[in-house]
């Protein structure tokens, strides 16, 4: 195993640790406006500082990926388009008032983004197709990505979803280090030792 291997796994996780955060401190926000009337700047900004430290910890996962994991092509540009996806979605609710066409509590919005988040983590049965374990971690953080749709019953906003990815995540990515500490899963990295198989035949031995 790649000695840098986990690193993937633990900006992942990191990254997603900061957006359950995001959402507390938005939740509260939100909160404050509806039930005071009251916008709380300091926890906008301490929002949006979090969710930021977030994408960064996912970008240093995508890029330990692309120069740790051989080939993975498609998780890795499904990875790529998760990051931009949900930086688009940060930026056009940081100028909601600025866009007419933008609503977080749309229902559309929170069955399109569960929907893509749960295509997107499929695309991590390529880190080693056929093992039981990571097919069962997969389904685990499917079940968890997918419950975010429910959050469109009650008109919420599409933050309910951020945070069912979050915790989906948490958890996947968790589960892929303690599989790796058990060597339980092998992904093969640009620098693995190849295995080097000798046969030896005694059909022409005297």
């Amino acid at each position: 195993m790649h000695p840098k291997l986990k690193r993937c796994f633990i900006c992942g996780q990191y990254a997603n640790i900061l957006f359950l955060i995001f959402t507390f401190v938005s939740a509260v926000y939100y909160w404050s406006i509806k039930r005071h009337n009251l916008e709380i700047v300091a926890l906008e900004i301490t929002a949006y500082t979090v969710e930021t430290g977030g994408f960064v910890f996912m970008l240093f996962s995508l890029i330990n990926f692309c120069k740790i994991v051989r080939e993975r092509y498609i998780m890795k540009t499904a990875m790529l388009i998760y990051l931009i996806t949900e930086i688009v979605i940060m930026i056009m609710d940081f100028n909601a008032d600025r866009i007419s066409f933008y609503n977080s509590a749309s229902m559309a919005l929170n069955l399109t983004h569960s929907i893509f988040s749960a295509v997107i983590c499929f695309t991590y049965l390529s880190l080693e197709p056929k093992n039981i374990a990571l097919e069962i971690a997969i389904i685990i953080t499917e079940i968890i990505i997918l419950s975010g749709m429910f959050g469109v019953v009650f008109g919420l906003h599409v933050y309910i979803s951020l945070f069912a990815n979050s915790i989906a995540y948490v958890v996947f990515f968790s589960m892929m280090r303690f599989l790796l500490s058990q060597e339980r899963i092998f992904i093969d990295c640009h620098g693995d030792n190849a295995k080097e198989y000798k046969f030896k035949s005694s059909f022409f031995d005297e």
